[in-house]
C-alpha cells in the first residue's frame, strides 16, 4: 500500500515526513491497507471493527482519501483488485460521504489521485 508504506522512515515515506513536521502540534494516524481496492476498503468501513479503527477518533480536522492504484489494476492481468471506472468513482462518493458522517460535514478531506499504472513493472513486482 503506497499509504501504508508512507510511514516508513527508511524510505522516507510521506506520512513520516508530514508526522515529523506536525510534531507536537498533531497526531498524524494512517490507516493505509495493503493491497485494499475501494471495494474492499467500503466493505471493511461498515464493519463494526472498520468503524472502530477508522471513526473512533476524536478532534480529527483533515482525512486524506487515496485510492486509485490498486482499483486501476488492468482487468486482465489483475481481475482480483480491478475496480471499473464507475464502480469507482461511485466508492470514492461513498467514501468521502461515510467520513463526512462520521467526522461531520465541516471536515476537511483532501483526495490524492491515483498514480500512473505500468503494467510491465507491476507484473514484474508481483513475481
Amino acid at each position: 500500500s503506497i499509504t501504508q508504506q508512507s510511514f516508513s522512515a527508511t524510505n522516507c515515506g510521506w506520512g513520516a515526513c508530514i508526522a515529523d513536521r506536525y510534531q507536537r502540534r498533531a497526531d498524524v494516524l494512517n490507516r493505509g491497507f495493503s493491497g485494499y481496492n475501494s471495494d474492499w476498503f467500503l466493505h471493511f468501513a461498515t464493519t463494526d471493527e472498520g468503524k472502530a479503527d477508522l471513526f473512533e477518533h476524536e478532534g480529527v480536522v483533515l482525512v486524506t482519501i487515496f485510492f486509485g492504484a490498486n482499483d486501476a489494476s488492468h482487468p486482465d492481468l489483475n481481475e482480483r483488485q480491478h475496480v471499473p471506472l464507475e464502480t469507482y468513482k461511485s466508492n470514492m462518493k461513498d467514501i468521502i460521504s461515510l467520513t463526512r458522517s462520521n467526522f461531520g460535514e465541516d471536515i476537511n478531506i483532501i483526495l490524492i489521485t491515483p498514480p500512473p499504472v505500468c503494467h510491465e513493472g507491476r507484473l514484474r513486482y508481483q513475481k
